[in-house]
């Protein structure tokens, strides 16, 4: 039988880590027109090998939105990389590997749809429908996938339960209208000894695509 574990945030801390915290990082670093290198970001992110900060900072670079300056030399003789803000925004970038714009991820273009449709509601049909656009198109299981996970957290009142060939439908809390950004499924990896049931280290969370 599988174990099932709740894992609750400690005194309401951030998830350290994905391309959005990097970001918020890197502005308030450069917030005075400071450069950093990718320690500096490390040092308030919870990325054990560092290689998704590394990703994402190629991105920027190969974007044009960061530049790098030259390399500092540290104690140990290592050498850091050092880059500079070029071009400072409010929300995080989302590129793709080449440093190109990347269309909305899914949950974003859902969650936009489910704000769209607090006074008729939805069904995951109608919601990966109204939802998709000429760059992506969403599918049905998808939608359903990030209505359920919603659905359990409290997010979403059910209008009309399910029932032979039709579908439940949903419609979001104003409560829980929380605001532009979508709220995001994470994957928990943490050591969990089954002999004292317990939870070692601290749990880090990945985004997960619905």
């Amino acid at each position: 039988m599988a174990v099932i574990l709740t894992l609750k945030s400690i005194n309401g801390r951030p998830v350290l880590r994905g391309y959005e915290h990097v970001w918020s990082v890197i502005l308030d670093l450069t917030r005075d027109g400071a450069t950093f290198t990718r320690w500096d970001v490390d040092q308030a992110s919870c990325d054990p090998d560092g290689g998704s900060t590394r990703d994402y900072l190629r991105r920027l670079r190969d974007a044009g939105i960061i530049e790098q300056l030259g390399e500092q030399r540290v104690d140990s003789g290592h050498r850091r990389k050092t880059y500079r803000l070029v071009e400072r925004r409010a929300e995080a970038p989302r590129l793709r590997r080449d440093g190109s714009e990347a269309p909305p991820s899914v949950q974003q273009l859902l969650w936009n749809t489910m704000r769209n449709l607090l006074r008729d509601g939805f069904t995951s049909r109608e919601l990966a429908t109204f939802a998709s656009t000429d760059d992506r198109l969403i599918r049905t299981p998808s939608a359903n996938s990030y209505v359920k996970h919603l659905a359990a957290a409290g997010y979403l009142h059910c209008l009309e339960p399910g029932r032979p060939n039709h579908l439940t439908k949903w419609r979001l809390k104003p409560s829980m209208n929380t605001g532009p950004r979508p709220p995001k499924i994470l994957r928990a990896h943490a050591i969990y000894d089954p002999n004292t049931n317990d939870l070692h280290g601290e749990p880090v969370a990945e985004e997960v695509e619905p």
